[in-house]
């Protein structure tokens, strides 16, 4: 029987070359195996026994293995070594100086020998690194963005109190969010400034990014995880207050002592608290920087918090279980300890940052509040309803609110698609593990069942049954969201609450086994190695492989790569780390070193739908002796990407450009086979699809006429919409001309708003910065009239010029409006300097015809009239005595504008389409 692939993008895991002998051409005998990402560059790369790199190598290992420019560099950003001996060195990436975020690179060494390296490294081409926005005008664009009523920064006491200050805004070079996780053959970044925005009415912070070229928003990279209808639920509002109400200082002269605290969810638990005065209080400075919990009284301000004290530090249900749920205080006190206590003792890591950071709990957040979530900065908890949730600090709650801190520290995820959805599964898992270690009895694979009051639910998730709470336990299926979208908070970020479930799902597998099928046909039969070692695995896969934009492909690949670290290639752990990832529907099942077979060839390869940019490939499928897990395809001999499909969007092609491709099948062992047919394919012609604009009614008004360089049309047509792109002039990089427009109106003469627009990128709209070349406010005036200058930066050739007259506002390139007219037109830019006709330079003589012509003052300082009989309808340009064209406009009775020539002598030439008059003039 026909086995249907899984639906996962599996171009992270495209094995390229091998140790072993045959599997597949070598090109690098230094390389044993290496994966590429969807644009094609590697993402892990492990050395063979033949390296001779060493782990000071990293300038001649990046620019032999990925590629490195002249234009870009890495610099060493974190250096951490493990208990199983390896050291990581962590670098970042800049091109021509500039930070590219997300860009991350890590080699990894043991005895000084490189063993393998990973990242984000990104295909970087003409790159603008200037921007023409303001870090402030950028700034007002990230708040105009955000909307809310007030932000911390508004309160710089609650601002100090965790550490915050008001953004500046770093200058970055930002991948293209969308792209990632799709197939792509090069990569496209924006020059933005990154805002960390903290809003306190409503409650959000995330890091927000501008572009710095135009002001639009690029991408917003959620901090607060836990806010709104998707996790906990629940806004609010910081307010100000005094910070004198919670200091705690920790010396010598403090009693740091033990005692028993009844929790509201985990029975009688021993705490540290800390003896200050005549009272003890919820501080503990025997792990890390310390531990805090604070009392927010029902309030929203951090700064009017209170510590919580006890007279004997005996902390009784007799005192603290009472309505205001203040026994929910001693649970987040305890979770943080034990979370820390996790941390340290399991994986030997001090605080969630690695370096003793203090850990500060705010309980009793506002009235009834649904919700808990770490700002970046300290852990919130509200009591919650009573009928959604309970006071939401139990064990595991306050675990996996942590865990988005240690995420942070480490693989820094981001919050959307698929690397959000990890991001809130890691966080899933380390919930379960310290709930685990230091509750064994609780029920470790729900999530949130001591806070759970919803009727019908048991936990907020389920790690051995997703489908419980209506999540995916395999990638693709029953629940899954869709991540071909663009994340929102009203979306989940595309669903990063929901399709967590797959990796939670995967864990909870790889800890106790599971045999079964599932959604997407897949028969599994996985055997457990328990929890301590899964969740060893599960750490190193987030700390050391995992980066920002990985997908749950590139999760495969390093968790695969964790267990080999640990435990050794071929061990049962590797196995069961491959199988746990093929039972949640993420790549092949696990096959030992001796399949030597590679698949057949694919035939009947071939391309249909081709355009100027893409074309459609599509084959008939390869057979195994195991399994056929994808396909690469290739162009000539350069890898394009891969699918685990019979089909292939090629992306990123040249229009008029022939190309062949072919395509090879590959199994789980890494064998290729040999290659399909191949298939020719020529791009057409790049075609450009401009948005639609019009006026609905052209009976009172519309667009008379329209000059521009030699442009000089009087319109007669009626329609909202005129297509005179058939009509073209020449113009200038660097040259400044006059545009006029002229309106024609039946009877009665409006109020008219005009708007003129000019694609200077050719890339079919005219949203770019300076493409609203002119605008004029409304007024009843005859002409319009004004001066646009072709910029530097101009593309070359046939562009688009659009033209909008619009009753009684200022239109905008893409809109229909009721009354008014849209024209468009060609015009060719030319490079600067563009040499017009020889004839206008030497031609130069003065006919009869113009004996009642006068052009003063000549020499001419500021203003040059132009009189003659008969001179309706007449356009001028301005040439020098190169040749080159200067200015151009259209005649109208009025003086010329040469205040801004140079000193010098011009030619001046009149047209009206049947009579030329050529002059010379000279400017003082």
């Amino acid at each position: 029987m026909e086995r249907k692939l899984p639906k996962i993008m599996a171009s992270t895991v495209v094995i390229l070359t091998f140790s072993v002998a045959g599997f597949a051409q070598t090109t690098d005998k230094r390389v044993s195996q290496k994966n590429v990402s969807e644009n094609g560059q590697p993402s892990l790369i492990t050395f063979s026994d033949k390296s001779t790199y060493k782990g000071t190598d990293y300038n001649t290992v990046f620019k032999e293995q990925l590629g490195l420019k002249d234009n870009q560099s890495f610099s060493k950003v974190k250096v951490e070594s493990d208990k199983e001996g390896f050291t990581h060195e962590k670098f970042q990436l800049y091109e021509q100086g500039v930070k590219v975020e997300f860009a991350n690179y890590t080699l990894h060494s043991k005895a000084g020998k490189l063993t393998s390296m990973n990242g984000e490294y990104y295909n970087l081409e003409n790159v603008k690194t200037t921007p023409k926005l303001s870090s402030q005008a950028a700034f007002a664009k990230a708040v105009a963005h955000t909307g809310a009523k007030q932000y911390l920064w508004e309160t710089p006491e609650d601002a100090a109190a965790i550490g915050y200050q008001k953004p500046k805004g770093e200058l970055v070079l930002l991948p293209a969010m969308e792209e990632q996780g799709q197939e792509r053959k090069s990569d496209k970044v924006r020059l933005a400034y990154k805002f960390d925005i903290y809003a306190t009415n409503p409650v959000s912070r995330g890091d927000l990014y501008i572009d710095a070229e135009n002001g639009k928003v690029l991408f917003y990279n959620a901090t607060i995880k836990h806010l709104g209808e998707y996790s906990h639920g629940g806004k609010s509002k910081l307010a100000k207050a005094n910070l004198s109400n919670q200091k705690e200082e920790f010396n010598s002269k403090k009693a740091f002592v033990a005692a028993n605290a009844a929790t509201r969810y985990s029975g009688t638990q021993v705490i540290q608290t800390t003896l200050s005065g005549s009272s003890y209080r919820l501080a503990d400075a025997t792990r890390g920087s310390g531990i805090n919990t604070f009392n927010m009284q029902k309030g929203t301000s951090y700064t009017a918090a209170v510590q919580f004290t006890d007279a004997d530090n005996n902390w009784t249900a007799a005192e603290y279980n009472n309505t205001n749920k203040d026994n929910g205080a001693l649970d987040a006190h305890w979770g943080a300890e034990k979370t820390y206590d996790y941390w340290s003792t399991v994986h030997g890591r001090n605080s969630y940052d690695n370096a003793g950071a203090i850990i500060k709990s705010y309980v009793h957040y506002s009235n009834a509040y649904d919700n808990a979530y770490w700002d970046g900065s300290v852990m919130t908890y509200g009591d919650g309803s009573g009928t959604y949730f309970d006071i939401l600090t139990a064990i595991d709650v306050a675990g996996h609110e942590i865990g988005h801190a240690v995420c942070t520290y480490t693989a820094n995820l981001a919050y959307q698609k698929e690397s959000g959805a990890m991001n809130e599964a890691l966080s899933d898992i380390w919930g379960a593990c310290i709930e685990y270690a230091a509750a064994p009895t609780k029920s470790t694979w729900l999530i949130g069942e001591d806070i759970e009051r919803r009727s019908g639910h048991l936990s907020l998730r389920s790690m051995s049954n997703p489908n419980a709470e209506g999540q995916p336990d395999t990638y693709g299926g029953t629940y899954w969201v869709n991540v071909s979208c663009t994340p929102t908070s009203s979306n989940d970020y595309c669903g990063v609450h929901t399709n967590s479930g797959v990796l939670n799902h995967w864990f909870y597998i790889l800890s106790v086994g599971k045999s079964g099928t599932n959604d997407i046909g897949s028969v599994f039969n996985v055997t457990g190695i328990t929890i301590e070692k899964a969740a060893k695995i599960a750490y190193r896969l987030e700390s050391v492989y995992l980066t920002s934009n990985s997908t749950y492909a590139n999760a495969r690949t390093s968790g695969i790569q964790s267990a080999i670290d640990l435990y050794g290639a071929g061990s049962a752990e590797v196995i069961a780390t491959t199988n746990a990832f093929y039972a949640v529907g993420i790549g092949a099942a696990y096959v030992g070193s001796s399949d030597t077979v590679a698949p057949t060839a694919p035939t009947s390869l071939a391309a249909t739908g081709t355009t100027g940019s893409t074309t459609n490939l599509t084959w008939t499928a390869s057979t195994d002796n195991v399994a056929v897990t994808g396909y690469n395809i290739y162009e000539g001999t350069t890898l394009k990407g891969s699918s685990t499909t019979t089909s292939y969007t090629v992306t990123g092609l040249t229009a008029l450009t022939a190309y062949a491709f072919t395509v090879k099948a590959k199994d789980a062992a890494g064998n290729l086979s040999a290659a399909s047919n191949t298939v020719n394919v020529t791009t057409t012609a790049a075609s450009i699809s401009y948005c639609t604009s019009q006026g609905n009614s052209t009976a009172d008004e519309k667009i008379g006429k329209v000059v521009f360089g030699t442009i000089n049309n009087t319109s007669t047509g009626t329609a909202g919409y005129e297509n005179y792109t058939s009509i073209s002039t020449n113009a200038a990089r660097g040259t400044a001309y006059t545009i006029t427009i002229t309106p024609s109106w039946t009877s009665t003469v409006y109020s008219e708003g005009y708007a003129v627009f000019i694609d200077y990128n050719q890339d079919g709209d005219f949203a770019d910065s300076g493409e609203i070349v002119y605008t004029k406010a409304t007024s009843t005036g005859t002409t319009a009239t004004g001066t646009i200058t072709i910029p530097a930066t101009a593309t070359l050739g046939t562009t688009r010029l659009r033209v909008s007259m619009k009753y009684n506002a200022i239109p905008t390139s893409c809109e229909s409006f009721s009354y008014g007219q849209v024209e468009d037109y060609s015009i060719n830019i030319t490079a600067a300097g563009a040499i017009v006709p020889q004839e206008i330079a030497t031609g130069l003589v003065e006919t009869t015809e113009t004996s009642s012509f006068a052009l003063y003052p000549n020499p001419v300082a500021d203003e040059l009239n132009v009189s003659f009989l008969n001179n309706t309808g007449y356009t001028f340009r301005i040439v020098n005595t190169l040749g080159q064209q200067i200015s151009t406009g259209e005649l109208s009775g009025n003086p010329i504008d040469v205040s801004a020539l140079n000193t010098g002598v011009y030619i001046i030439e009149l047209n009206n389409g049947s009579k030329r008059i050529v002059k010379k003039f000279a400017k003082k």
